[in-house]
């Protein structure tokens, strides 16, 4: 026999030994589970530590895999650990900067789960920054209201589709959504909203170079590409460089008016901590003001002091 095949025979006897030990715990001078594999310094690695990462239900092989993986981490941690940080002359620099992450993530989660508790921004709120500020919102992008259809080359009703498409009445509509759709693996109508007219051409394998010229010239389109057929249709567009239309920009001022909010209430929340830390006597500021978010003058410190002592 290999040698390699005693040393997975001997791992495979020690895990069935274990798994039998846990199913069965008599008292015995040394159950198998116990067995100690590896020690490093006074850190000790047993069959049983190993064993009950290994999830139940794999073949002999893998867990055998497994086994010899799970060691073998275990190995490299305690050696390289030891090793790093009798050699990494920034041990305390790293040592801080993990804490001070960890903090953050913590401080960072408390604020988060109080932020939520914020009132949602009101569409009055909404309707008021778009009249004072609608003007300067310009599109970056063109806006588009239409049908986008993505069907198979096999479609009996492409003829018909194509007519129901051009016209987009709604019986139009109709027909296409009840005899229209069988091969049909894209659909979405937006005749009744604008939207990014981005996210309609990253949909389809053609390539628009001029997005407005595009839409001045074309008002149905339509590309085959890897045996299905694309179909589009354009109701109305706005271009690039037009202020954009309140039903487009209210979900963009609303995200924006809840950013603002949630951030004005971390402001409030941070500066009611630091107010109750002060009366407490938990935080005492000195050149720095925490309500203020201001550094004393040192001058002017060191004036007030010269006259505190006279």
């Amino acid at each position: 026999m290999e040698k390699n095949g005693i040393i997975k025979l001997g791992l495979g006897a020690l895990i069935i030994g274990a798994g039998l030990a846990g199913c069965s715990r008599k008292e015995t001078a040394a159950p198998v589970d116990d067995k100690v594999l590896l020690e490093v310094g006074d850190s000790a690695l047993t069959v049983r530590d190993v064993v009950r990462l290994i999830p139940a239900g794999l073949t002999e092989e893998d867990s055998l895999e497994m086994f010899n993986s799970i060691t073998e981490r275990w190995i490299r941690s305690m050696m390289l650990s030891d090793i790093a940080q009798e050699n990494v002359t920034e041990l305390a620099r790293i040592n801080r900067m993990a804490e001070d992450y960890r903090n953050s993530l913590i401080i960072d989660r408390y604020l988060r789960s109080k932020q939520e508790e914020t009132d949602e921004v009101s569409d009055q709120s909404v309707k008021s920054y778009y009249s004072e500020h609608g003007s300067e919102m310009k599109l970056e992008a063109p806006i588009v209201k239409g049908i986008y259809l993505k069907v198979s080359d096999s479609e009996e009703n492409i003829s018909e589709i194509r007519k129901w498409m051009s016209a987009a009445k709604p019986k139009d509509i109709d027909k296409i959504e009840k005899n229209g759709l069988r091969h049909a693996s894209q659909y979405e109508y937006f005749e009744d909203r604008w939207i990014d007219w981005n996210d309609v051409a990253e949909q389809i394998p053609y390539r628009f170079y001029d997005a407005d010229a595009f839409l001045r010239s074309t008002k149905d389109f339509e590309t085959n590409y890897g045996g299905s057929t694309y179909l589009l249709h354009i109701s109305e567009y706005i271009p690039s460089g037009e202020v954009m239309p309140f039903d487009f920009a209210k979900g963009k001022i609303k995200e924006m008016l809840t950013r603002e909010k949630k951030g004005d209430y971390r402001q409030k929340l941070l500066k009611s901590l630091y107010r109750k830390g002060i009366q407490e006597g938990k935080l005492k500021p000195g050149l720095y003001d925490p309500l203020t978010g201001t550094v004393s003058d040192l001058k002017e410190n060191k004036i007030k002091k010269d006259t505190d002592k006279e």
